[in-house]
């Protein structure tokens, strides 16, 4: 297995696998994941709105989910190494929206906040770039099958 990386190592690393892939389509800033956490941004443009001319529920939903999921990546795999067979896969979404902007930025920190042998739950709370709430998410992930 490969080295482990930092947590702005690994971040850099899922926001190069991401390119030209769903993961990368948003324009999601991956800044950090490691250690049970992670942390996004999203800097505010047209094409995230709607005719109200806010951030779409889906794109908060989008980034929401992309760090809950990077935070999940980097238990199973903290290393440069791409490992399809041990990414966490996303299979329930709890989310509500209570907020939202126009402009600047979005920030979102994922903390895995349950550790079972065959789920994981992690829940992402979304802020603007003032630290008001925009959204929480708690999502519940499948544990990939560990190698033996």
């Amino acid at each position: 297995m490969a080295d482990k990386l930092t947590p702005e190592q690994y971040a850099d690393q899922v926001q190069q696998w991401g390119r030209g892939t769903a993961l990368g389509g948003l324009g999601t800033k991956f800044l950090s994941a490691g250690e049970g956490c992670a942390r996004t941004e999203l800097e505010f443009r047209r094409e995230h709105a709607p005719l109200t001319g806010r951030f779409h529920v889906g794109v908060i939903m989008t980034l929401a989910e992309e760090t809950a999921s990077l935070a999940a990546m980097w238990e199973f795999n903290p290393t440069s190494e791409l490992r399809r067979d041990l990414i966490p896969l996303t299979f329930q979404i709890n989310f509500h929206q209570v907020g939202n902007t126009n402009r600047g930025r979005l920030i979102a920190n994922a903390e895995i906040v349950h550790r079972g042998r065959t789920i994981l739950v992690v829940q992402t709370r979304v802020h603007d770039d003032k630290d008001k709430l925009i959204a929480i998410m708690t999502v519940t992930q499948m544990v990939p099958r560990q190698p033996s």
